[in-house]
């Protein structure tokens, strides 16, 4: 679920964005893409939404602003969640926009998302991994062996 917690991090605050300044039904519209697999990078949900905003770059001084690059990026994160992690999204998305308007806000969608990865078995865990000093790495999650530099081989003392 490590996925979903990276991708709903960072698709919320322009979800909110949109559905404040365009409208949910536009939101309900992603909701459905995601669920479906159709969001693709380049042509998917966050490309469309630039587009609607006529290349404004639909932000403002305090808000994210959502250009073309941005929106591939964030498409392409959408388009690589498993079968599972886009249902739960869709999900939460789909809830998140059943509240009150003074509840859509990023923060709120991200506390949907939670309930519903947990709810399902899954935890979701929002962090930032960094990394300091020469041969440091920043990993979320690693599935396997990290070898960094010197040799396996044991020397014979004779």
């Amino acid at each position: 679920m490590s996925d979903l917690a990276t991708v709903s991090a960072e698709i919320a605050p322009y979800l909110a964005l949109a559905a404040n300044s365009l409208g949910t039904s536009v939101i309900t519209a992603a909701q459905q893409r995601i669920a479906e697999r159709t969001v693709t990078a380049g042509e998917g949900f966050f490309r469309r939404l630039v587009r609607r905003g006529d290349g404004d770059g639909l932000g403002g001084a305090t808000q994210p602003v959502l250009d073309a690059e941005r929106a591939d990026a964030l498409d392409e994160l959408l388009a690589g969640l498993t079968h599972e992690e886009r249902q739960l999204l869709s999900a939460a998305v789909a809830a998140w926009l059943r509240a009150p308007a003074d509840r859509r806000d990023e923060r709120h969608l991200l506390d949907h998302v939670g309930r519903l990865a947990s709810s399902a078995g899954g935890r979701i865990v929002y962090s930032t991994p960094t990394a300091t000093g020469q041969g440091s790495i920043a990993a979320g999650e690693i599935h396997g062996d990290i070898h960094m530099g010197g040799s396996d081989r044991t020397r014979d003392s004779s």
